[in-house]
């Protein structure tokens, strides 16, 4: 592991201002390594939120037309050769902060996991010797978009883990179908796929839109997005209590931050292959252990894929006398930055 892994496990990342009230507190954790544990009755939830990589077609914007041209669909580029590198940076820096996480962790506990020795589980051994070999991590969870996929196969290598294809994480503006292409027919490029996987959540088309690029029915951007990702927060908290998760996303997954930590979207950005990690002790409020505005364990960046957050613009809607939907929505049903604070 380079110098470089090493101080970004002790770089405080968590800096925006809905973090503010924690920031001393995480400041404090992560220079210790994080290494205190629940009491008896709490169990420790963890999620660790990463953003894709550079994509290839921010780098290389003639890609559109040949992709065009080949019948490519448009939403769906690869990673460019920065991306790639940037990937497997954050493979080795995910690797080295949870492998301290259960290294620290009481004799009881896997990683501030919670070991199932009931009759009914798995065998408790058998589990701990699992979870040791995938350092307390439970699940990867990623995006069905090919530059997610690709992100989060090193994480895969270095965790032992498959990567389980998560709809509920799909980009916004998602086309809801077929236009992508299934777990089954990633496996074939993508092995480390588990094509047993049952998504937690599907997504829904929104009646009147479609996607700009593809002509697709799609999600409405921002609104129905910012809904979908409080749904899937729920879900995780209820399938993953006490467990340790990885999910691989993309930028506008911001709005899962504010989802977890019941917070405004207003500051909250996120850098390719940023790294949000969020923690829960039994049924407290949700924690930033750091922030994803930032990515100081890659060694370098480009100007094309940038920090990205929302904005007041993404939940406006069409202009009065407009016929067709805008391109954006949410504010007719008060869905906007603070969504998850009214709620």
């Amino acid at each position: 592991m380079t110098p470089r892994d090493e101080r970004a496990v002790l770089e405080v990342t968590a800096s925006s201002p809905t973090a503010s009230g924690q920031q001393q507190q995480q400041q404090q954790q992560q220079q210790q390594g994080d290494t205190s544990t629940s009491n008896d009755d709490d169990d420790i939830s963890r999620v660790y939120l990463i953003r894709h990589g550079d994509r290839f077609d921010y780098a290389n914007p003639s890609w559109l037309v040949s992709a065009r041209k080949n019948g490519v669909l448009v939403t769906d580029p690869p990673l460019s050769d920065l991306g790639h590198r940037q990937a497997r940076e954050t493979a080795d820096y995910l690797a080295l902060i949870t492998k301290k996480r259960m290294d620290a962790a009481p004799s009881s506990t896997t990683g501030g996991e919670a070991v199932d020795s009931s009759p009914e589980g798995r065998d408790g051994d058998q589990w701990r010797r699992q979870d040791h070999n995938n350092h307390g991590v439970s699940k990867i969870l990623v995006s069905p978009y090919l530059r997610v996929i690709q992100t989060a196969c090193p994480t895969s290598a270095a965790l032992n883990l498959p990567i389980s294809i998560e709809l509920g994480l799909s980009e916004a503006h998602a086309t809801p179908g077929s236009v992508l292409p299934s777990p089954r027919d990633r496996f074939a490029y993508f092995p480390q796929i588990d094509t047993s996987y049952e998504s937690l959540l599907h997504v829904e088309p929104t009646p009147g839109y479609k996607c700009r690029k593809t002509g697709q029915p799609c999600e409405a951007f921002a609104g129905r997005y910012t809904q979908r990702m409080g749904e899937f927060a729920r879900r995780v908290e209820e399938t993953y209590r006490g467990r340790t998760i990885v999910c691989f996303s993309h930028a506008a997954s911001v709005a899962l931050v504010a989802a977890f930590l019941k917070c405004t979207m207003r500051e909250l950005k996120f850098a390719p292959c940023g790294v949000y990690e969020l923690r829960r002790r039994g049924d407290g409020p949700w924690e930033m252990v750091t922030g994803g505005e930032s990515n100081p364990h890659v060694t370098e960046n480009a100007a094309t894929t940038y920090p990205w957050g929302f904005g007041e613009k993404h939940f406006e809607e069409k202009k009065d006398g407009d016929t067709v939907p805008g391109d954006y929505f949410g504010s007719s049903e008060g869905i906007g930055l603070d969504y998850f604070v009214d709620e």
